[in-house]
């Protein structure tokens, strides 16, 4: 919560830099690959070779991809879960797409999940312990990085979380 109301002031000191994304995505992979071992899921990267770098706060980006590799992790089914990490770019950004084969939402609930507090009512939340503040401190990441986030989402087919970033 501090950390959404420092974004959110312009208290938060950011350093952008140039950053590889494919090697920023390998480092947070092998910090989740307990988790991702642990519940059998295929990792699939669809970074093209040669991808420009993002302008990002190295340590903030990964905050975001911690948070949505590991949202992904949580609602893929125990086994024959699937998560695609895919990158795209325009002349002027990068996009970033997280997508799972998971519970998926309902189209009420992404209209919501950014909110602070905000808790999609599904069994593994019913289970899992949350804050509801993780999707909103990645909204507030990537508009102080001047990007935009969404998700798209089908009931019980998977969920892909799509953002944006500057390029340098």
């Amino acid at each position: 919560l501090l950390d959404i109301a420092r974004i959110e002031s312009g208290r938060l000191e950011m350093k952008f830099e140039p950053v590889a994304l494919p090697e920023l995505t390998d480092s947070v992979l092998d910090l989740l690959a307990p988790q991702i071992k642990a519940k059998f899921i295929t990792v699939e990267r669809n970074i093209p070779q040669g991808l420009s770098p993002a302008m990002a706060d190295k340590a903030q980006l990964s905050r975001v991809l911690i948070n949505l590799i590991g949202n992904a992790i949580k609602f893929v089914p125990q086994e024959g879960g699937t998560i695609k990490i895919s990158c795209y770019e325009s002349p002027e950004l990068v996009e970033v797409d997280i997508a799972d084969n998971g519970l998926g939402l309902k189209t009420e609930d992404t209209t919501r999940i950014f909110e602070e507090f905000y808790r999609v009512d599904n069994l593994i939340n019913q289970k899992v312990k949350g804050s509801g503040l993780g999707l909103p401190l990645v909204k507030n990441i990537i508009t102080a990085h001047k990007g935009k986030i969404w998700v798209e989402s089908k009931l019980n087919q998977g969920s892909t979380f799509c953002f944006t970033l500057q390029k340098p």
